[in-house]
């Protein structure tokens, strides 16, 4: 299990274009804007009572990045301040127009870390290669820990200041042990305040009504809503095409940046489609990641099967892809992560298949019996990554999957053959 997610950390690098430190999913937008806002101090208008009813808008340019059941997410094109703090990373959430909630992200281990990866000096032995890595992780270790231990007591003071709260209270979102947060919560009016100080790696502020402030992961709309009927309202998510693909609609890529995350990004989709206000930020520090720019001593196995139960699923998981499991999940709008072996040439030609097949829906991948054929395929030295499946076309035995990297928001197609030689793991989510 170790190998396996040390080879998952590895792979993750492999297309994840350089970033800035903001959180992954949306560095390239806000890493490039320039707005107004940048360094403006804008807590009043955030606080401000006719922003929540309605009365005014929220400043500056903002972009959406994906939904939750009927949530909109945006996130603003701009780095303010919010309570005399830089903001990394601003997200608002909406439904049917009307705000919900703000959430900032002060401080991401993730982002700040990115994958650690340093160019060194020639000629270095392996000892002194070591021993440099370990001292510019040390340095880069010891600038993250002050910028946290200054930002959350600043924080905690701004906030008691802005809401005239001198007593916050702890408050508990989750039911799952591992993913359970305990934030601080103010009140002001009818707002809740809530700061994150999450294991000495992410540090979050959300601002919504009081009213509004959940003690769950999934969205509000669906606390209340029966498994069985959530069951139901996924199972209507899957299409049927007249061709004979069968495959699961609306599930979005959530681009993993310049991070490990590959594991974490594809189970922050599947939770998104179940509807819960889960990211991939969260995720790793449910999961135990350290702040050492990689996945070795997480446990995302155990991550895995938290978060479905806390979906109100159950999972499998096996050392072997199972075909006919997978087709029975996503017949019930239910997706199947696999962990495999990867390389850039099968990508590619995956990559050109699916143009391909646009142009032609009677294109075919190439025959998986050829011995030519499965030559090209990733043996077991190859690196890991995640993927996500969301369909398939049993005659054609092709396999539909996502991957969490920008712009491949049209699911690519591999044949079942070569899915199940370079599986190692698989996760499949039921009910």
């Amino acid at each position: 299990m170790k190998a396996a997610i040390l080879g998952l950390m590895t792979l993750c690098l492999a297309y994840a274009p350089v970033a800035v430190a903001l959180p992954n999913a949306v560095f390239g937008g806000v890493a490039a804007a320039t707005s107004d806002l940048d360094g403006v101090d804008i807590t009043g208008q955030l606080l401000a009572a006719a922003l929540w009813n309605g009365e005014a808008e929220l400043p500056g340019i903002w972009r959406a990045e994906g939904s939750v059941a009927s949530l909109d997410i945006t996130h603003l094109l701009g780095r303010p301040k919010l309570f005399g703090r830089d903001v990394l990373l601003l997200r608002a959430n909406r439904r049917d127009g009307k705000l919900e909630a703000l959430e900032a992200t002060f401080v991401d281990a993730g982002s700040f870390f990115g994958y650690f990866q340093e160019r060194l000096p020639e000629g270095l032995s392996r000892r002194d290669r070591q021993a440099e890595l370990e001292k510019r992780l040390l340095a880069r270790q010891t600038e993250f820990s002050r910028i946290y231990q200054e930002t959350v007591p600043a924080l905690r003071e701004a906030i008691g200041g802005a809401t005239g709260d001198a007593r916050p209270k702890r408050v508990r979102v989750g039911h799952t042990r591992v993913l359970r947060a305990e934030p601080e919560e103010w009140r002001t009016g009818d707002l809740a305040v809530r700061l994150l100080d999450a294991d000495h790696r992410l540090v979050r502020v959300t601002i919504q009504p009081a009213a509004l402030a959940s003690r769950h992961w999934i969205d509000r709309t669906l606390a209340d809503v029966s498994v069985r009927d959530r069951l139901a309202a996924l199972a209507d998510k899957v299409e049927r095409q007249p061709d004979g693909t069968v495959a699961i609609r609306d599930l979005r890529p959530i681009p993993q940046g310049f991070q490990p995350y590959c594991g974490l990004n594809t189970l922050a989709m599947a939770a998104r489609h179940f509807g819960m206000l889960l990211d991939e930020d969260w995720l790793a520090v449910a999961g135990g990641f350290q702040n050492t720019g990689s996945a070795q001593g997480s446990n995302m196995v155990r991550l895995y099967h938290a978060t479905a139960s806390e979906a109100g699923l159950g999972m499998d998981r096996k050392n072997s892809l199972d075909l006919p499991g997978l087709r029975r999940a996503i017949d019930q709008g239910l997706p199947v992560i696999v962990w495999r072996r990867f390389c850039r040439q099968r990508n590619a030609l995956h990559d050109r298949f699916i143009r391909d097949h646009r142009r032609d829906p009677a294109a075919v991948l190439p025959d998986p019996t050829l011995p030519a054929e499965r030559a090209g395929w990733p043996g077991d030295d190859a690196p890991l990554h995640a993927s996500v499946i969301v369909g398939y076309h049993a005659e054609r035995r092709e396999i539909l999957f996502l991957e969490s990297w920008s712009g491949r928001d049209l699911p690519r197609r591999m044949r079942a053959e070569e899915l199940a030689a370079t599986t190692y793991l698989s996760f499949a989510f039921k009910p």
